[in-house]
């Protein structure tokens, strides 16, 4: 099976999948998610898990407001505010990185950006990292 062929399977499963979905939400890393997919029967690669990834990333920033998708969208393409945003353990944090950009950001722009990740179907970092805020469970 094609690799594309093995995340579009995995994916329709996921989305037909309640019990899937379930098991999902407690994935707490790339590799818990890859052995959860090698226990459902999908052999996905790190390129594959890139794919969704991606994917999920797209639709999610898609899916915010343009002041918080702006300045989520800005640190990901400036490598040194993304290191500093994997490095944020507060929402307090995240919001002094977003003052650094010149960008105003409320714990309730944080909390729906946290419910757009979470509304994301299937595996997402996200979900991770807003996880690791405290923002969803």
């Amino acid at each position: 099976m094609m690799s594309s062929d093995s995340v579009q399977a995995f994916n329709d499963k996921v989305a037909a999948s309640p019990e899937l979905q379930a098991k999902l939400r407690t994935v707490t890393s790339p590799v818990d998610f890859l052995m959860l997919a090698k226990a459902e029967g999908f052999d996905l690669t790190g390129a594959d898990l890139q794919a969704i990834a991606q994917n999920a990333y797209q639709h999610w920033i898609e899916s915010l407001n343009p002041k918080v998708g702006g300045f989520f969208s800005q640190v990901r393409n400036t490598k040194v505010l993304d290191d500093q945003l994997k490095t944020c353990q507060t929402p307090a944090d995240v919001m002094a990185l977003a003052q650094q950009c010149d960008v105003e950001l409320s714990n309730d722009d944080l909390q729906q950006a946290a419910r757009a990740a979470e509304a994301v179907p299937g595996f997402s970092f996200e979900k991770l990292w807003f996880r690791g805020l405290g923002l969803i469970s």
